[in-house]
């Protein structure tokens, strides 16, 4: 694979590479398994016209995900970088929609979709959440300390539930004040990552729909930091992208 290179997007590190054409679940695999780096997925990045560029991405399994916003992030990033585009500000093709993505040095800014979310609780062995959806489906539950809390245990509980069929990204967060968040997550089809950027939209979403925190906030996961506004009705996800 030529012209490809490892970036993180606050703790979310793909293989990032031009795209020429169709790639199977199985080389998907194999280039997870020959990277120099534990990656969360691989992406290719094909020009569209000098403003926009698909995304194909791929989890670290080999299957495909509806929508990875630190994908979508370092897709743009490598499209400025590359000169696959002409401008900073760049149209990403998703599978769930068109997202814009702003670049300054190495902040990379998304204007993303609202999240949706039922208000009434689901139960899974004793365990409240909420199920929130952003093109991919999440299961959030607050929880009183994120480091200690045992994700893995939450994580076979959800899935032996039958409650999400098809599979689900969970979240535990914790509350520490009213404009930052802790958080850890797992994510279907990869396993417990670093960072979750559409995790963090169904988080801060819920929890300002709530009333639990305010516009602003700041999201903190084990990778690093995203942070999340409102303006006026259009909501905002920011964070770092690097080169590993």
């Amino acid at each position: 694979m030529s012209n490809f290179a490892y970036m993180s997007g606050t703790g979310n590190d793909f293989i990032v590479s031009t795209y020429t054409g169709p790639t199977s679940e199985i080389q998907i695999i194999s280039l997870v398994a020959d990277s120099d780096y534990d990656v969360d997925g691989v992406i290719f990045v094909e020009p569209l016209d000098d403003d926009s560029v698909k995304m194909h991405y791929f989890n670290s399994d080999g299957s495909d995900a509806e929508l990875c916003v630190n994908g979508v992030r370092c897709t743009a990033k490598y499209a400025f970088d590359n000169d696959l585009v002409l401008t900073d500000n760049i149209k990403v093709h998703a599978p769930v929609g068109i997202l814009e993505a702003t670049i300054e040095d190495s902040v990379v800014t998304v204007l993303t979709p609202v999240p949706t979310y039922i208000d009434e609780k689901i139960e899974i062995s004793n365990i409240k959440g909420i199920s929130s959806e952003v093109g991919n489906p999440h299961f959030l539950v607050n929880v009183k300390n994120v480091e200690t809390f045992d994700l893995e245990s939450l994580v076979n509980k959800v899935n032996t539930s039958q409650q999400f069929p098809n599979g689900v990204n969970v979240e535990i967060y914790e509350i520490v004040n009213q404009n930052f968040i802790k958080s850890r997550v797992f994510e279907r089809g990869v396993g417990e990552t670093d960072a979750c950027g559409s995790g963090a939209l169904c988080l801060f979403n819920y929890l300002y729909s709530e009333r639990k925190v305010k516009n602003p906030s700041i999201i903190s996961f084990p990778g690093g930091e995203l942070d999340l506004e409102f303006r006026n009705k259009s909501l905002f996800l920011s964070g770092i992208v690097t080169y590993l």
